[in-house]
C-alpha cells in the first residue's frame, strides 16, 4: 500500500484514506449517483429516482474485472473443434502415408517375385535349349559321317558291309554317287531320322525365340547361346540337306561339329548344374 501527503497538513497517510487522520481533511470526495434516465442527483441509499421513478442500479459506477463467461466457454469449444479436426486429418494423413507405403512395398515385392520368376524361367529355357541343341548336333554328326561314308565309298567303290545297300543296291556299284545318296535318304530308317533332327530344329527355333529379351544378368549368356545355335544349325543342315563336293562337304561337316563343341564350351559357364 502506497503512501501519500496531506496537501492541507503536509503529514504522509494512506492513499486510500478518504479524510487526512491528522488534520481531517476530506482526501477523496464520494462520487454521486445520478439518475440514468433523468440524471436527477441521488441520495445515498435511494432505490428508485425521487423525480421519474426508475428503478436505482447499486452497480452504476462500479468496475468489475469479470470478463463474460460466455466467451470464455465459446473459446474452449472452438478450441476443442480445431483440436479434433487437427487429429482427424493427422490421422488420415497417417493412414494414408502407410497405405502409401503398403502399396509401395507389395508392388516393389510384387515385381521381384516376378523378374526372379522370369530368371528361373529363362534359365530353365537356357538349359533345355542347350540340351535339345546338344541332342541334335549328336544325331547330325552320325547322319553327316554316314552320309560322307555313302558319298566316298560311291565314288570309289569301296564296299562297306553298312553302305552297300545304298552304294550296291543291286550288287554292282550305282554309276553315279547322287543315286547312292538317294538310296539312303530313301531308306525308312535314315529317313526317320532325318525328319527327327528337322523336329529337332523347329523345338530349338521355339526355344531361342523365348531366350530373346533376356535378363540383365542373362546377356551374356544369350549372345553365347547364339553361338551354340549358329554352329548347331550349320551342323543339323548337313545332315538334312547336304550340298556341295565330297570334299566341301566333308569340310564343312568339321567344321560345324568343332564349332558346336567350342561354342558350348564357352556356354558351360551359364548354365545351372
Amino acid at each position: 500500500m502506497a503512501m501519500i501527503v496531506c496537501p492541507h497538513c503536509g503529514e504522509q497517510v494512506s492513499e486510500k484514506a478518504k479524510k487526512c487522520v491528522h488534520c481531517g481533511e476530506i482526501l477523496i470526495l464520494e462520487e454521486k449517483k445520478h439518475c440514468t434516465e433523468c440524471g436527477v442527483e441521488l441520495e445515498e441509499g435511494m432505490t428508485e429516482c425521487p423525480n421519474c421513478g426508475c428503478p436505482v442500479d447499486d452497480t452504476i459506477g462500479q468496475e468489475t474485472d469479470e470478463k463474460p463467461q460466455k466467451v470464455e466457454v465459446t473459446g474452449v469449444k472452438v478450441t476443442k473443434k480445431i483440436k479434433v479436426i487437427i487429429g482427424i486429418v493427422i490421422a488420415l494423413l497417417v493412414v494414408g502415408g502407410a497405405t502409401v507405403f503398403g502399396v509401395t512395398q507389395y508392388q516393389k515385392k510384387k515385381a521381384a517375385e516376378e523378374y526372379a520368376q522370369r530368371v528361373e524361367e529363362y534359365s530353365d529355357n537356357l538349359n533345355l535349349a542347350t540340351v535339345t541343341m546338344l541332342t541334335g548336333a549328336s544325331d547330325a554328326e552320325s547322319s553327316a559321317n554316314l552320309i560322307k561314308q555313302v558319298w566316298y565309298n560311291a565314288i570309289y567303290e569301296k564296299r562297306d558291309d553298312e553302305t552297300d545297300k545304298y552304294t550296291r543296291p543291286k550288287g554292282y556299284f550305282v554309276s553315279d554317287f547322287n543315286d547312292a545318296l538317294g538310296n539312303l535318304y530313301a531308306d525308312s530308317s535314315f529317313s526317320s531320322k532325318v525328319s527327327s533332327i528337322e523336329d529337332n530344329q523347329d523345338t530349338v527355333n521355339a526355344l531361342m525365340k523365348k531366350l530373346k529379351n533376356p535378363p540383365d544378368e542373362y546377356k551374356d549368356a544369350y549372345d553365347a547361346v547364339s553361338d551354340l545355335y549358329d554352329a548347331y544349325i550349320s551342323f543339323t543342315n548337313c545332315a538334312t540337306d547336304p550340298s556341295g563336293s565330297l570334299q566341301t562337304y566333308s569340310s564343312t561337316v568339321n567344321d560345324a561339329d568343332t564349332n558346336t563343341l567350342n561354342a558350348y564350351k564357352a556356354l558351360e559357364l551359364y548354365l545351372d548344374d
